[in-house]
Protein backbone atom coordinates (compact mmCIF):
# COMPACT_ATOMS: atom_id res chain seq x y z
CA UNK A 1 0.00 0.00 0.00
CA UNK A 2 1.11 3.47 -0.67
CA UNK A 3 -0.57 6.94 -0.47
CA UNK A 4 0.39 9.86 -1.79
CA UNK A 5 -0.89 13.67 -1.05
CA UNK A 6 0.60 16.88 -1.54
CA UNK A 7 -0.89 19.19 1.03
CA UNK A 8 0.30 23.18 0.69
CA UNK A 9 3.68 22.23 0.78
CA UNK A 10 4.07 19.01 2.14
CA UNK A 11 4.67 16.09 -0.13
CA UNK A 12 3.24 13.28 1.62
CA UNK A 13 4.23 9.58 1.11
CA UNK A 14 2.53 6.64 3.37
CA UNK A 15 3.44 2.52 2.88
CA UNK A 16 3.21 -0.67 4.68
CA UNK A 17 5.69 -2.91 5.77
CA UNK A 18 5.57 -6.90 6.52
CA UNK A 19 8.10 -6.20 9.53
CA UNK A 20 7.97 -4.82 12.97
CA UNK A 21 8.53 -1.36 13.63
CA UNK A 22 11.71 -2.12 15.27
CA UNK A 23 13.10 -3.85 12.13
CA UNK A 24 11.93 -0.88 9.76
CA UNK A 25 13.88 1.48 12.34
CA UNK A 26 16.96 -0.43 12.20
CA UNK A 27 16.61 -0.24 8.24
CA UNK A 28 16.44 3.24 7.98
CA UNK A 29 18.51 4.15 11.38
CA UNK A 30 21.58 1.67 10.77
CA UNK A 31 24.02 2.94 8.04
CA UNK A 32 25.31 -0.98 7.40
CA UNK A 33 21.67 -1.27 7.10
CA UNK A 34 20.59 2.00 4.92
CA UNK A 35 23.30 1.20 2.75
CA UNK A 36 22.00 -2.29 1.16
CA UNK A 37 18.85 -0.27 -0.01
CA UNK A 38 19.31 3.49 -0.36
CA UNK A 39 22.60 5.01 0.18
CA UNK A 40 26.12 5.53 2.28
CA UNK A 41 25.74 7.94 4.93
CA UNK A 42 28.16 9.35 6.83
CA UNK A 43 28.52 12.19 9.98
CA UNK A 44 27.56 12.58 13.61
CA UNK A 45 24.53 10.79 13.20
CA UNK A 46 22.41 12.00 16.52
CA UNK A 47 20.41 14.94 17.36
CA UNK A 48 22.41 18.25 16.40
CA UNK A 49 24.57 16.11 14.71
CA UNK A 50 25.25 16.80 10.75
CA UNK A 51 25.15 13.75 8.10
CA UNK A 52 25.94 13.34 4.64
CA UNK A 53 24.09 10.53 1.77
CA UNK A 54 27.35 9.91 -0.89
CA UNK A 55 26.03 11.65 -3.57
CA UNK A 56 22.68 13.72 -2.37
CA UNK A 57 21.60 15.84 0.45
CA UNK A 58 22.92 16.25 3.97
CA UNK A 59 21.90 17.97 7.08
CA UNK A 60 21.07 17.82 10.70
CA UNK A 61 19.59 15.54 12.99
CA UNK A 62 16.83 17.41 14.60
CA UNK A 63 14.80 14.94 16.35
CA UNK A 64 15.13 10.98 17.03
CA UNK A 65 12.83 9.56 19.02
CA UNK A 66 13.31 5.58 18.42
CA UNK A 67 11.61 3.60 16.99
CA UNK A 68 8.56 5.76 16.04
CA UNK A 69 10.44 9.29 14.74
CA UNK A 70 13.27 10.67 12.96
CA UNK A 71 13.18 14.49 11.79
CA UNK A 72 16.07 15.91 9.44
CA UNK A 73 16.98 18.96 7.44
CA UNK A 74 17.27 17.99 3.97
CA UNK A 75 20.05 20.38 2.33
CA UNK A 76 20.49 20.04 -1.57
CA UNK A 77 22.40 23.18 -3.25
CA UNK A 78 20.24 26.19 -2.03
CA UNK A 79 17.06 23.96 -1.46
CA UNK A 80 16.74 23.67 2.80
CA UNK A 81 13.61 21.38 4.04
CA UNK A 82 12.49 19.04 6.22
CA UNK A 83 11.96 15.05 6.41
CA UNK A 84 10.06 13.87 8.88
CA UNK A 85 9.23 9.93 9.01
CA UNK A 86 7.04 7.95 11.60
CA UNK A 87 7.15 4.61 12.17
CA UNK A 88 3.60 3.22 13.66
CA UNK A 89 2.83 -0.20 14.29
CA UNK A 90 -0.38 -2.16 12.78
CA UNK A 91 -0.79 -5.36 13.90
CA UNK A 92 2.04 -7.38 12.41
CA UNK A 93 3.15 -4.53 10.14
CA UNK A 94 4.44 -0.76 9.99
CA UNK A 95 2.74 2.17 8.59
CA UNK A 96 5.83 4.38 7.42
CA UNK A 97 5.05 8.16 7.20
CA UNK A 98 7.36 10.28 4.96
CA UNK A 99 6.52 14.19 5.27
CA UNK A 100 9.03 16.17 2.60
CA UNK A 101 8.13 20.03 3.24
CA UNK A 102 8.23 22.39 2.38
CA UNK A 103 8.16 21.39 -1.16
CA UNK A 104 7.54 23.50 -3.84
CA UNK A 105 4.70 22.34 -6.46
CA UNK A 106 7.49 21.78 -9.49
CA UNK A 107 9.69 19.92 -7.33
CA UNK A 108 7.44 17.30 -6.18
CA UNK A 109 7.07 14.79 -9.27
CA UNK A 110 10.55 14.09 -9.22
CA UNK A 111 10.77 14.20 -5.21
CA UNK A 112 8.00 11.84 -5.28
CA UNK A 113 9.48 9.62 -7.58
CA UNK A 114 12.64 9.56 -5.61
CA UNK A 115 11.54 8.44 -2.28
CA UNK A 116 9.13 6.01 -3.51
CA UNK A 117 11.52 4.22 -5.21
CA UNK A 118 13.98 4.37 -2.41
CA UNK A 119 10.84 2.95 -0.29
CA UNK A 120 10.38 0.12 -2.65
CA UNK A 121 14.24 -0.75 -2.09
CA UNK A 122 13.47 -0.52 1.33
CA UNK A 123 10.10 -3.21 1.00
CA UNK A 124 12.17 -5.80 -1.04
CA UNK A 125 15.28 -5.18 1.21
CA UNK A 126 13.01 -6.15 4.34
CA UNK A 127 11.69 -9.10 3.00
CA UNK A 128 15.29 -10.20 2.01
CA UNK A 129 14.89 -9.67 -1.76
CA UNK A 130 17.68 -7.41 -2.78
CA UNK A 131 21.56 -8.74 -3.73
CA UNK A 132 24.46 -8.51 -1.27
CA UNK A 133 26.64 -5.25 -0.92
CA UNK A 134 25.80 -1.76 -1.32
CA UNK A 135 22.66 -1.03 -3.39
CA UNK A 136 24.80 1.90 -5.53
CA UNK A 137 26.98 -1.40 -6.59
CA UNK A 138 24.04 -3.80 -7.36
CA UNK A 139 22.16 -0.88 -9.53
CA UNK A 140 25.40 -0.17 -10.94
CA UNK A 141 26.01 -4.03 -12.17
CA UNK A 142 22.62 -4.45 -12.92
CA UNK A 143 21.57 -5.40 -16.82
CA UNK A 144 19.96 -2.57 -18.95
CA UNK A 145 16.69 -4.46 -19.00
CA UNK A 146 16.37 -4.15 -15.07
CA UNK A 147 17.52 -0.42 -15.42
CA UNK A 148 14.71 0.16 -18.00
CA UNK A 149 12.35 -1.26 -15.59
CA UNK A 150 13.44 1.03 -12.88
CA UNK A 151 13.25 3.87 -15.36
CA UNK A 152 9.73 2.77 -16.52
CA UNK A 153 8.85 2.51 -12.73
CA UNK A 154 9.99 6.15 -11.65
CA UNK A 155 8.22 7.56 -14.93
CA UNK A 156 5.17 5.95 -13.95
CA UNK A 157 5.18 6.81 -10.34
CA UNK A 158 6.58 10.41 -11.55
CA UNK A 159 2.84 10.66 -13.59
CA UNK A 160 1.19 9.75 -10.55
CA UNK A 161 2.68 12.56 -8.53
CA UNK A 162 1.76 15.25 -10.98
CA UNK A 163 -2.15 13.13 -11.43
CA UNK A 164 -1.97 14.49 -7.30
CA UNK A 165 -0.96 17.93 -8.13
CA UNK A 166 -3.56 18.34 -10.10
CA UNK A 167 -6.45 17.06 -7.47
Amino acid sequence: MTDRSYHGDKLVIRRQYKATREDVWDAITTPERLVRWFLPISGDLRVGGRYQLEGNAGGEVVRCDPPAEIGLTWEIGEMHTDVLVRLEADGDTTVLTLTHSPMPGEFVPGTGAGWELGLVALEKHLAGDLPEGRALDWIAASAPEDMAAAQALAEQIAAEWVEVLNR
